[in-house]
């Protein structure tokens, strides 16, 4: 059976070229390909036949997609824009979208920090889910704990099998994370000794998937993240961290902003050279690169304390102590 191409319009093979580029990268060329794949079909279903984008044509565009919500609408414009300045490699000539294209971005959202208290409250409440005697407390209790403790990416969580669990080590394999990329990530040996009373737990219902998922529903199937983020949700309300039915709040995502800061601040702590440990951080998180990690980094009064702090050692020791010198 023949393939349909990803891309039908006179701009096909450039489009087919980025989405290769990309993937050198990383990136995954599937979400490239979806991202683009409208704006081909535009160009494919008015018959254009330029070399490159214009600016009429982008905002004719643009103005079929004011129904999508500003998420969906800042993503599509963020590939098109990265496409034409690819373009403009080749073709000079080719218009690149602005910014202020689409407005009505949607809004910065800052991360929930939890705390070492707020995790406990999430944990304690999770080990009273329902049914209290299957294996669901359990699986949420863990969860939380392994988010907050790795700073995991979710899926990358959710995805982890037996096989991946190495606990005589304290090491868990990621599989394939962000951008298809495995690694190896250590973990404490509390962190280890709760993933192995889990395990013994878990051992008592049948898995419902080839794959031996470590995080199981109650009927044997893997967790999945709707389910997850719902009674997470569930939880962060018990505990006073949530409002209502549509009230914003904490995230589950915010468990790997929490695990960065903290490892940041522990290093300042112990008096570490943050900067020269920030690759590690990145490796640890699976990042490519540190302005990657650098977004899970926030200023929290406790870490500009602590930065403070260092800074005035330095001045004293290193800059006032020998002011007395010609």
């Amino acid at each position: 059976m023949m393939q349909t191409p990803a891309f039908l319009s006179t701009l096909a093979d450039r489009f087919s070229q980025y989405v290769a580029f990309r993937s050198l990268g990383g990136v995954d060329p599937h979400s490239q390909t979806q991202l683009l794949a409208p704006f081909d079909r535009l160009l494919h279903q008015e018959g254009f036949q330029g070399l490159w984008p214009t600016r009429e044509v982008i905002q004719r565009y643009a103005r079929t997609t004011q129904s999508l919500q500003p998420g969906s609408r800042e993503n599509r414009f963020s590939v098109l824009r990265q496409f034409c300045r690819f373009l403009r490699q080749f073709e000079p000539e080719c218009y690149v979208p602005q910014e202020d294209l689409c407005p009505g971005r949607r809004p910065v959202r800052f991360p929930h920090l939890y705390t070492e208290a707020e995790i406990r409250a999430i944990v304690a409440a999770a080990r009273e889910l329902a049914p209290r005697d299957s294996l669901r407390p359990k699986t949420y209790a863990t969860l939380v704990g392994l988010l907050y403790t790795t700073g995991l990416r979710c899926g990358e969580a959710f995805a982890l099998n037996l096989g991946h669990v190495t606990l005589d080590q304290n090491l868990l394999y990621i599989a394939e994370g962000k951008f298809g990329k495995a690694r190896w990530v250590p973990v404490s040996p509390s962190t280890s000794s709760v993933l192995h009373s889990y395990i013994r737990a878990r051992a008592r219902v049948p898995s419902a998937v080839a794959e031996n998922a470590l995080f199981l529903t109650r009927t044997g199937r893997r967790v999945y993240h709707t389910a997850v983020d719902i009674t997470f949700r569930h939880l962060l309300t018990r505990c006073g961290l949530r409002g209502g039915k549509g009230c914003p709040g904490p995230r589950l995502h915010d468990l790997r902003h929490s695990f960065a800061c903290a490892r940041l601040l522990q290093w300042y702590r112990q008096g570490k050279d943050v900067q020269a440990l920030l690759p590690a951080l990145a490796t640890y998180l699976g990042h490519l690169k540190i302005s990657s990690t650098q977004v899970y980094l926030h200023a929290t009064a406790e870490l500009l304390d602590q930065a403070g702090d260092r800074f005035l050692k330095n001045l004293r020791e290193n800059v006032l102590a020998g002011g007395g010198e010609s």
